[in-house]
């Protein structure tokens, strides 16, 4: 799941930035921002205020790049270049964002075959697997996720 949880990242004051297709731009500071999430069915990014619990969405289609800032440097998630799993960990399916059109292979974190398919940008149904870790390898990447 692309889940970005705001731990180990205290030691450092940084700066959340979401720029949406047409260029606008919202930041949270790490002391303004408690929690980000997504919701697997709408394909909607949830962005928690940490005082007032408020919460902001966006939907995941209209979002251009999401990166941080801090003093020492951005590091960024840009949809378009950076594979991930979504939701992760996973209890159904799972979506692969960053690829399509791509053959995929899932395999146990022991190195156990698991399947592959043909990755057309749909929801890959993981519900039969038990409960760990698994690798996800296409093109020359790989990619992990948890299934509860």
């Amino acid at each position: 799941m692309f889940v970005l949880f705001m731990c180990g990242l205290r030691a450092q004051s940084y700066e959340l930035v979401i720029r949406l297709n047409d260029q606008s731009e919202t930041t949270w500071t790490d002391e303004s921002l408690r929690n980000i999430y997504f919701i697997d069915v709408e394909d909607i990014l949830v962005v928690v205020e940490n005082e007032s619990l408020a919460t902001h969405q966006y939907n995941f289609a209209d979002i251009n790049k999401i990166y941080f800032k801090n003093s020492v440097n951005v590091t960024e998630l840009n949809k378009d270049e950076a594979s991930f799993v979504f939701p992760n960990p996973a209890n159904d399916n799972i979506r692969i964002f960053g690829i399509e059109n791509q053959d995929v292979e899932i395999f146990s974190a022991d190195g156990k075959f698991i399947l592959k398919e043909r990755y057309e940008g749909k929801s890959i149904d993981v519900s039969s697997l038990p409960q760990g870790l698994y690798l996800i390898k296409t093109n020359g990447q790989t990619l992990k996720f948890n299934k509860i």
